[in-house]
């Protein structure tokens, strides 16, 4: 049995559910203000580009479910969740899960950790990280809770759940990814596996043998 780490954007699945979840809740009503997509996407476009701040963007991704009921919100998570397996399961997402169906999985993102969860399930992977928005009293706070999963916070999570759950630090361990933003992640493991590489990482996964693949839908 061998350790297996997933990115879930652009990685485990085809598409980015953090965009796609912002954009399932002005469906629902639950817009912020009339320049909140521009700040979304300007972030998305820091984040390509190697520096984003994470937490300014984890907080703009809570600002609509900012005071909001826990109870309230997660009746939209299951039917999202729903859309985004049907939308963004592709080729490589069955494969993959196939392909190590006999081994231990974790997903490791930085999305939203009650989005990484449903879907996580969904896909059939009981193990998953997020980044863990606060909650106080049954509301969410627009805060979170310790670091954003994000970087080397991927890393310290998985070494700090295979010491508490005494897993067997001697397995093979396999991770993909499509970020160089998740090179500690690759790093980690033993096959390190670039999944439809953004410009920095394909570069980087060339120069060191790494193992690529190219999804087309």
């Amino acid at each position: 049995m061998n350790l297996i780490l997933f990115d879930l954007d652009d990685s485990l699945i085809a598409g980015d559910c953090e965009r796609a979840w912002v954009d399932f809740l002005q469906t629902k009503g639950l817009a912020v203000d009339s320049d909140y997509l521009q700040k979304i996407d300007a972030h998305a476009n820091d984040y390509k580009e190697g520096r984003l701040d994470i937490r300014s963007y984890v907080l703009l991704l809570l600002e609509p479910i900012k005071g909001r009921s826990v109870q309230d919100i997660s009746r939209y998570i299951k039917p999202f969740s729903e859309l985004i397996i049907d939308r963004f399961s592709d080729r490589v997402t069955k494969t993959l899960l196939r392909k190590h169906s006999k081994d231990f999985c974790l997903v490791v993102s930085g999305t939203l950790s009650f989005l990484v969860k449903e879907i996580s399930f969904l896909l059939g992977v009981n193990t998953y990280f997020g980044t863990e928005p606060e909650i106080r009293n049954g509301i969410y706070t627009g805060k979170i809770v310790g670091e954003p999963n994000f970087g080397e916070e991927k890393v310290r999570r998985i070494k700090r759940w295979i010491k508490e759950n005494q897993i067997d630090t001697n397995l093979y361990k396999i991770a993909y990814s499509d970020s160089f933003h998740d090179l500690p992640l690759l790093e980690f493991a033993d096959l390190p596996t670039a999944v439809n590489p953004d410009k920095k990482l394909k570069e980087i996964s060339s120069n060191r043998g790494w193992k690529i693949i190219e999804r087309s839908r």
